[in-house]
């Protein structure tokens, strides 16, 4: 019983990466066909937020790895910028969520979810700036990446605000059925 109990987190880590991994994955293919293919909702960050929220940032952290990592692998980018600004905005939007929950400041789900889009965006500008494309001026894109991070933030929050309330549900059904 006891080892039972200690798999538990792992397996749950487990099962949160890879659900992590497979969202990041189809959303980068199917974001291709778009007119714009650097643009990403970012829907995988759900689990970023959860663990967050969860208070587990070590684990955001190993799941943002995973989800770049494996993300670059299958849809071969993994040797590009790509994996590079997907790495470095996430441990933005990482410290981001994670400043914001730590404030106390009364974030709601919605505020943490944009605080970590916005840093998300901007880290990635910064890294363009940095390492792609150092003459050129990116910066404009200032103004459209914040509101472009306000919605996918936005939009974040209420599919994990969905998500955490099935969640609920199933395991109160889980706790009827267990009596």
């Amino acid at each position: 019983m006891s080892d039972n109990v200690s798999r538990k987190p792992l397996l749950l880590l487990a099962w949160l990466t890879a659900t992590a991994c497979s969202i990041h994955v189809f959303e980068s293919l199917i974001m291709r066909l778009l007119p714009v293919p650097f643009i990403r909702i970012g829907l995988s960050n759900v689990i970023v937020m959860y663990l967050i929220l969860e208070k587990k940032p070590g684990e955001a952290l190993i799941v943002n790895v995973a989800k770049s990592v494996v993300g670059g692998v299958v849809t071969f980018t993994l040797l590009t910028p790509a994996t590079l600004l997907s790495l470095g905005g996430g441990f933005a939007a990482i410290l981001a969520m994670w400043i914001a929950c730590q404030a106390r400041l009364g974030f709601s789900p919605f505020g943490v979810s944009v605080c970590g889009a916005v840093a998300h965006n901007l880290a990635q500008l910064a890294l363009i700036k940095l390492f792609v494309l150092p003459a050129a001026d990116v910066f404009v894109l200032t103004p459209i990446l914040l509101l472009l991070g306000l919605l996918s933030g936005i939009l974040t929050a209420w599919i994990f605000l969905l998500v955490r309330a099935k969640f609920a549900q199933l395991e109160m059904k889980k706790d009827e059925l267990e009596r």
